[in-house]
């Protein structure tokens, strides 16, 4: 499925709504399935359409959810990151 990114939405604050993961920790998932149009997972914009997949195994979504507790507390930044602190 797909998801309409709207303003002052966050990977975070989309993957825990109910009909997407219900699960905030799992926003790592909806990265890696938008790399083509998210460079920087901090960074999202309105309009962008965010393909939600939904058949990834267990071991997808533990590893999804440990880096999603692995990644360093937000800090503000309008530009995309040269480099992510940790590899999703």
């Amino acid at each position: 499925s797909r998801y309409n990114v709207v303003k002052g939405d966050s990977l975070w604050r989309i993957s825990g709504k109910s009909n997407i993961y219900a699960n905030s920790f799992k926003w790592p998932l909806l990265f890696r399935a938008n790399k083509d149009i998210i460079e920087d997972p901090d960074l999202i914009y309105p309009k962008q359409k965010l393909e939600v997949k939904k058949n990834y195994t267990k071991a997808e979504v533990d590893d999804a959810v440990q880096k999603a507790k692995e990644t360093p507390p937000f800090e503000p930044h309008s530009t995309p990151r040269k480099k992510l602190p940790i590899k999703y």
